[in-house]
């Protein structure tokens, strides 16, 4: 039976290219409804199944909010298009727990089940460990030694938080998310990591955190790729990003997170979209290892 207080979705704007596994994958593992934001033109690259409902967005109408061209505009500013996304279902949508899925993963098992037991636990944002403190490759700088006083995060690509605990307007909900702090002061004294951590403090302090895969629930440790969570999911990087700079090679973006992006794009279309594009493909053994073993008529790792 469809929980109402649920809601779970992904996006794919410009990029439908890459849902089919994801998707696919995911109605294997799962019983729940999945939201899949588009664009017109992507809605025949979506599996025809019960559990996955499109949300396209057009100029026609609005759709939770938005429409078309606000998010064609907000994504001229890289990552402000699904800040303002994210900002418009949490303001207009009515359920209680939202629960983010990345488009460019792969389901092994079920994700969703362990989130929203914490989350209806009390908790008011749950996901695997994003480090501040402990995290890998720190640069010794101002923003390097406030982490060390901050508690770890979430990553976002499998997280799930409680909606009625976030009490901003819209506006700057959207700037929270992207990762601008309200005022010049904020950003100076209270610096973060990536996307959506400025909200994941706020629900932190309200109600607290939970983070899977971690066998404490201290403020600070390590991301743990091969817990039960992540071992449930194969994990890609700005694939969507990626897909989005091989169709638009002269998108403005920094040129090492245009390369990371196209390289990962070019191994997740390797493996499985069979397509092989003119690119290096990113050099990840984990990765390889895990799409080399991936049986994808049950969705599961082959041993």
């Amino acid at each position: 039976m469809k929980d109402l207080n649920l809601f779970v979705w992904t996006e794919a704007l410009g990029c439908g290219e890459i849902l089919e596994p994801c998707l696919k994958s995911y109605v294997t593992h799962h019983d729940t409804p999945i939201h899949v934001y588009i664009y017109k033109e992507d809605l025949s690259k979506l599996p025809a199944h019960p559990l996955i409902i499109p949300r396209v967005l057009t100029e026609e109408f609005e759709t939770d909010g938005l429409k078309k061209s606000t998010i064609l505009e907000a994504y001229k500013a890289g990552h402000r298009g699904t800040a303002t996304l994210w900002a418009s279902l949490i303001k207009n949508r009515n359920e209680k727990y939202f629960l983010h899925l990345d488009a460019d993963s792969v389901f092994l098992g079920d994700v969703v089940t362990p989130v929203i037991f914490q989350l209806k636990a009390g908790f008011g944002v749950v996901g695997t460990r994003r480090p501040y403190k402990k995290r890998r490759n720190r640069k010794f700088n101002y923003y390097s030694l406030v982490h060390n006083f901050q508690p770890d995060s979430v990553n976002t690509h499998c997280f799930g938080f409680d909606r009625t605990q976030i009490n901003v307007d819209q506006q700057i909900l959207t700037r929270l998310i992207q990762g601008q702090a309200k005022n010049r002061i904020t950003q100076r004294v209270f610096p973060i990591i990536d996307f959506f951590d400025r909200v994941t403090f706020l629900l932190r302090r309200k109600s607290g955190i939970y983070y899977l895969d971690s066998p404490t629930q201290k403020r600070s440790g390590h991301h743990d790729r091969k817990g039960p969570i992540e071992s449930s999911m194969i994990s890609f990087a700005a694939v969507g990003s990626g897909c989005s700079y091989y169709k638009n090679p002269h998108s403005a973006t920094s040129e090492s997170y245009k390369d990371f992006a196209l390289r990962s794009f070019a191994l997740y279309s390797k493996y499985l979209l069979d397509q092989n594009i003119d690119f290096p493909i990113l050099d990840s053994p984990f990765l390889v290892d895990q799409l080399e073993r991936l049986d994808r008529s049950t969705w599961t790792l082959r041993k």
